[in-house]
């Protein structure tokens, strides 16, 4: 049988510093390590900028670039067309894609198509929402739909009537040879203050301002900020953050290992509500540094979200109150009381983010297309 060549198509921009672009790109990688000769078919992107400047990526593939000249529905829809259009141009059997217009005009066209879903059908395309209603085409076979967790699988078999059977859970994914040069290095734990890092953007609802609080009760340890400035985090939370925190603004994703391995301790306080571009996705999202921090080895707080709980437990990782800060005090606490377990912890972290790498996430989206690929 021959081997699926799968196009991967976002309207997104690629290279970028967003971590919808990191995803893209990454995922895209794993198609390359598994079948020969992808795509990958996108809107815009810096191209002064090398796939492995940008987010380390060794496996390339071929980057096409279709620039939308308006951003309004009609215009989406257009580009979708002219995506899928040109996916089967360059020979692609299988189209994966996060944008629902691609997912429809991919299985009228007759492609296995893969629609990775991270958030509500109705934000993502307005009232074209009523296409996973449609026999025609959310009943083909050729349709295989996506989800990122399990919150936001059981909100589309309430909301949409999707069946079960129909639909499977990815999570997010990390890769661990990213890490491996510098995991090596334990977490310092044995000093009297501990190095703990933030990866991601000044929000709310990401915890940034939880970890303004927590830093002003937690005067001995020292917290550094990656992804984000000082004058976001103040605008954001309307407050000054203590001389603790220190800000290092945006990094390219190339650079993520290294410094998440330089933490001893690395925090993701996501809250229940958490709103990206309008929509409130809390209860839906599988954070990429979640799978990050855990391919680091570095000792890991998280918030206690039933979200989060599908991927991780206090068995590998330390779990404490969204809203509380204290809560997290009492958990810095337990790793400085405990820093052996602290460790265990981490190790087993490792551990588990074997189960979630972008090669097998790749792997398991082309299973359900029914296509040959290296395994």
């Amino acid at each position: 049988m021959e081997k699926v060549k799968v196009a991967y198509i976002a309207r997104a921009s690629v290279p970028s510093t967003s971590t919808n672009s990191i995803h893209i790109a990454k995922i895209t990688e794993a198609f390359a390590q598994i079948s020969p000769e992808p795509v990958l078919i996108v809107s815009g992107g810096d191209e002064s900028m090398s796939l492995l400047e940008c987010y380390g990526i060794k496996d390339g593939y071929g980057i096409k670039r279709f620039r939308m000249p308006k951003k309004d529905r009609l215009h989406q829809i257009l580009w979708a067309k002219k995506a899928v259009k040109e996916a089967g141009r360059l020979g692609a059997t299988c189209i994966v894609t996060r944008d629902p217009f691609t997912a429809f005009f991919g299985v009228m066209k007759g492609y296995e198509t893969v629609l990775d879903l991270h958030g509500d059908l109705a934000h993502l395309c307005g009232r074209f929402y009523r296409m996973i209603r449609w026999k025609f085409f959310a009943a083909s076979p050729k349709f295989h739909p996506v989800f990122i967790s399990k919150g936001l699988q059981d909100y589309y078999l309430k909301k949409y009537g999707l069946p079960r059977e129909k639909s499977v859970v990815l999570p997010d994914a990390c890769n661990l040879d990213d890490f491996e040069e510098y995991a090596i290095k334990e977490p310092a734990l044995s000093g009297d203050s501990l190095h703990i890092g933030y990866f991601g953007k000044a929000l709310v609802g990401k915890g940034i301002e939880l970890i303004r609080r927590l830093a002003e009760l937690d005067s001995d340890d020292l917290f550094d900020i990656y992804g984000a400035t000082q004058q976001e985090a103040e605008k954001e939370t309307g407050k000054a953050f203590s001389g603790n925190v220190v800000f290092h603004g945006r990094i390219n994703n190339k650079e993520v290992p290294e410094r998440m391995c330089d933490m001893d301790v690395l925090i993701l306080p996501n809250q229940d509500k958490l709103r990206n571009e309008g929509e409130d996705i809390g209860k839906f999202t599988s954070p990429l540094k979640m799978f990050e921090y855990m391919a680091s080895g570095r000792v890991i707080v998280a918030s206690d979200l039933e979200v989060l709980r599908e991927v991780i437990d206090d068995s590998f990782v330390y779990l404490a109150d969204a809203g509380d800060e204290n809560s997290w005090m009492k958990a810095i606490n337990e790793i400085k009381k405990d820093r052996q377990l602290a460790k265990e912890k981490a190790v087993k972290a490792k551990e588990e983010a074997r189960k979630y790498t972008w090669r097998a996430r790749a792997g398991a989206m082309l299973s359900l297309t029914g296509q040959n690929y290296d395994r």
